[in-house]
């Protein structure tokens, strides 16, 4: 991983005046806040966007549920516009160069750290120590109250973004991230009448953010996140116009959503190791 890390830009200093905050409890802009890329979250966010310098969780039922789609914008402001390099520690699907490109991210200030489970709250750690990093996304099932304070104080004195991505369970547990938001997936009214695809397009997320600087969210928020295909090699988009001829209706249930875009997300991988796509993990969560 040092070697890894050893690559990236150099030129992120530290900023101890920050971590001392005055003024209005939601809402204070900062120079150095990053936009969500959504008007409705951002006016939900303190500072009106992800505010550097402290950990956001990202509270999911599976992982796919459209996390990517929802940070998308911001990877992209920090690598395209910012130059700066964004991390993901142990994710649990592989992330695919095309997808990302097709967001305009700049794919070449990604870095992918792999990590068993007892090592990703280490890896994140010196992955926020690297100079040049812009925002580290962490994906940890288990983690204790000590293990967050921890993290929080990294990202504190590194000055950058933390996205912790944990399962629903744990919003029942305290937390010293100072941002936490419970993210679920809405199915479409009509989902009984679409094919897989147009169900992805139209799935939204709903953001319920649980603990924040300030009062605490009237309601929640419902995002419509947009879904971009990566383009395809001739033979591979003859191969999908063949089996949209064919596809199958899906009728889901509300609660099996998050559940189902895992089922889809892994035939898509099963279908990749067969030699029959060269996308996956984008595709179906729309990364």
């Amino acid at each position: 991983m040092g070697a890894a890390l050893s690559l990236l830009d150099i030129g992120l200093t530290s900023h101890l005046q920050r971590q001392v905050w005055q003024g209005s409890p939601v809402n204070d802009p900062d120079s150095n806040i990053i936009s969500s890329g959504f008007r409705a979250l951002d006016l939900a966010l303190p500072g009106a966007g992800w505010m550097p310098g402290s950990v956001t969780e990202l509270l999911i039922e599976e992982s796919g549920v459209g996390e990517i789609r929802l940070l998308a914008h911001s990877i992209r402001e920090l690598t395209a516009s910012k130059g700066r390099s964004v991390i993901f520690v142990a994710p649990p699907w592989k992330p695919n160069l095309a997808a990302l490109r097709t967001m305009n991210i700049a794919v070449n200030k990604l870095v992918w750290v792999k990590a068993a489970e007892d090592q990703v709250l280490w890896a994140a750690e010196q992955s926020l120590k690297q100079e040049g990093i812009g925002a580290v996304l962490i994906w940890l099932p288990q983690v204790d109250a000590k293990a967050l304070r921890r993290l929080q104080v990294a990202a504190q004195e590194a000055q950058s973004l933390a996205f912790l991505f944990r399962p629903l369970k744990a919003a029942k547990q305290s937390s010293a991230a100072p941002l936490r938001m419970v993210c679920k997936p809405i199915l479409p009214a009509n989902a009984q009448t679409m094919n897989r695809r147009e169900w992805m397009q139209a799935v939204m997320l709903e953001i319920d953010i649980i603990k924040r600087r300030g009062p605490l969210l009237g309601k929640p928020l419902q995002l419509n996140l947009p879904l971009q295909m990566p383009a395809l090699p001739e033979h591979i988009r003859r191969a999908h116009q063949a089996r949209k001829a064919r596809e199958v209706k899906h009728v889901v249930d509300s609660g099996d959503i998050a559940a189902f875009i895992a089922r889809s997300r892994q035939a898509a991988f099963d279908a990749l190791s067969a030699g029959e796509l060269d996308i996956a993990w984008s595709e179906l969560d729309g990364e």
